[in-house]
């Protein structure tokens, strides 16, 4: 609402309402001496008038008056003003405690009884413009509040986009999976990724970030892009998961983590690998019953290396076998009462699941009737996948061929800005560089990363790899790191990417040199990736995509070449 103008030197304009002249004027002259420029209206149905036509800035209400009584044209005037504060005074001859709580009741800010002493109203007055200017104060920091609001949450849908684009949507078999994603908020912390594996067969990766919207989404970036780049080379579930383990305890806080299970599926379709690190249970319906693959291993990103004794186990299966997948998020769903689906109508869904049938239409109706109205408080995934391995089997896709264009981009950190590389995903995407290039983005981010990392450890910082042969080695040395980092280090990273385009595969040349001494680069010439020492793989993972990794100058320049797919 918008208030009529008043005088620069006036404290604004004031709507007397009085059905005898006598009154209004008298009651008009005193609030000029006070500086107030006035309004005067005879009854309830002018007083609205005038306050459509030049919104006051405080309302003199009397009650007793024709056409239209006091109480009604209060009650007009507060829906007028909305969330506006105009304050409005009764001044009235009634002195029955049931008249005075009417004008309260009919949105009456004040009143006074007449004859009134002056002295009183001026103090009234005082105190109404205090609130008066407190509630605009209020509205103001709302409006600019609810601006802020807005545009986060555009932002945070352009985002959504931009994260299904990088990671839901090149998910494969979505058809013969049935997938349910729910999230709490815009984002989803749950991460479901699927990927064919070389002889034929599938991998895939049901995770729960902690906690939920784009905080817990922050990290599906790396792990969907270690997770598809390490898939599609066949390289095992166990590597697989001591990777994300490791890259997600570098990457993430100490109060961030991801649980996970993780299950393969072979090209022979006899059998079914599965890790569980934290999730619910997931469910295999086989012939002769349920069968539960309860959660063994910690989830990631909690500890640096992930225990011998919680590696992925195996279990046969047969043609119509059905596995159930899920996140915490729809068992822990409240009915209106508070109670968790997990312990009112999931079992019996579990019970009635007969051998080859899809389970997740009965699972989602009663997961409706539980909830009713309620909304999830938490990301809520579902992934029931048949097990027949002839569903899984689909002639190569034609892929875009690769860009014909060369190009090169470049990147220099220093001192302070040296803990934060961008994702290339983020980098090279808004310029159009990773166009026709799909398949090669996850390898080139783990490429970067990796050399990136190696070159801010032991070439600006000098950290020592051998240190994380102790039992406690790894703490102890990404506590070190974040100490020399947080204390203000001196240095310089450059990193090169380099395109180029040839008849058949282009080539990216990866190049990365420090400002630091140099190290012993001969102590990873015999690291592979399955190799038992507790550092080294991430080198070993390199070389093993690239064609060519070259280490120069004592190890302060490194290039990598990487053959396009």
């Amino acid at each position: 609402m918008t208030h009529a103008v008043a005088p620069v030197d006036s404290r604004g304009l004031a709507l007397v309402v009085d059905d005898e002249p006598t009154n209004r004027r008298l009651l008009a002259r005193m609030l000029k001496k006070e500086g107030f420029d006035t309004l005067e209206a005879e009854s309830g149905a002018r007083a609205i008038e005038l306050f459509e036509q030049s919104p006051p800035d405080i309302v003199f209400m009397d009650v007793m008056m024709p056409v239209m009584d006091g109480f009604e044209a209060t009650r007009r005037i507060k829906a007028m003003a909305g969330f506006d504060f105009v304050p409005v005074i009764f001044l009235t001859a009634l002195h029955d405690e049931k008249s005075l709580v009417q004008c309260t009741e009919s949105g009456g800010d004040d009143f006074l009884t007449k004859p009134f002493n002056f002295s009183i109203l001026k103090a009234r007055i005082t105190a109404m413009e205090r609130v008066r200017d407190l509630q605009r104060i209020i509205a103001g920091k709302n409006r600019e509040l609810e601006q802020l609001l807005e545009q986060d949450r555009q932002e945070q849908k352009l985002a959504e986009r931009v994260f299904s684009r990088a990671v839901n949507d090149r998910n494969v078999h979505t058809e013969q999976f049935g997938l349910v994603q729910r999230p709490a908020t815009t984002f989803n912390g749950d991460l479901v990724l699927t990927q064919d594996l070389p002889d034929g067969g599938v991998r895939i990766l049901l995770g729960d970030f902690t906690g939920h919207g784009l905080a817990a989404a922050i990290g599906a970036l790396p792990v969907a892009e270690t997770f598809r780049t390490m898939t599609r080379k066949g390289v095992d579930d166990e590597q697989v998961l001591d990777e994300i383990n490791r890259k997600l305890y570098r990457v993430l806080p100490p109060e961030r983590f991801m649980a996970a299970c993780l299950v393969s599926i072979p090209g022979s379709g006899r059998e079914i690998r599965w890790w569980n690190g934290g999730m619910p249970s997931a469910w295999l319906r086989t012939q002769e019953g349920l069968q539960e693959l309860a959660s063994h291993a910690l989830p990631l990103g909690i500890l640096p290396e992930l225990s011998d004794r919680e590696t992925p186990r195996r279990v046969a299966v047969r043609r119509d076998d059905r596995l159930l997948m899920m996140s915490d998020g729809l068992l822990e769903a409240r009915d209106p009462g508070g109670r968790m689906f997990m312990d009112h109508g999931f079992a019996g869904v579990l019970e009635a699941w007969t051998h080859g049938g899809a389970v997740l239409p009965d699972l989602l109706q009663a997961l409706e009737e539980h909830c009713a109205d309620q909304r999830p408080e938490d990301d809520v995934a579902i992934l029931e996948t048949p097990l027949d391995p002839e569903l899984f089997s689909r002639p190569p896709v034609s892929r875009e061929r690769h860009p014909e264009g060369g190009w090169t981009w470049s990147l220099t950190l220093e001192d302070e800005r040296l803990g934060d590389l961008p994702s290339l995903e983020s980098a090279l995407r808004p310029l159009g560089l990773l166009d026709g290039l799909e398949e090669d983005a996850g390898p080139l981010e783990t490429i970067v990363n990796e050399l990136y990392s190696n070159a801010l450890e032991h070439g600006v910082l000098r950290l020592d790899s051998p240190m994380k042969a102790d039992p406690d080695g790894f703490c102890n040395y990404y506590q070190e790191r974040g100490r020399r980092l947080a204390e203000g280090c001196r240095g310089r990273v450059d990193v090169s990417v380099a395109y180029e385009p040839g008849e058949t595969h282009g080539m990216l040349r990866v190049k990365i040199s420090d400002s630091g001494p140099g190290f012993d680069t001969q102590q990873w010439d015999d690291v592979s990736l399955d190799t038992t020492r507790p550092w080294g793989r991430g080198i070993a993972l390199v070389r093993d995509l690239c064609d060519a990794v070259v280490f120069d100058d004592s190890g302060s320049r490194v290039e990598a070449v990487y053959r396009c797919r």
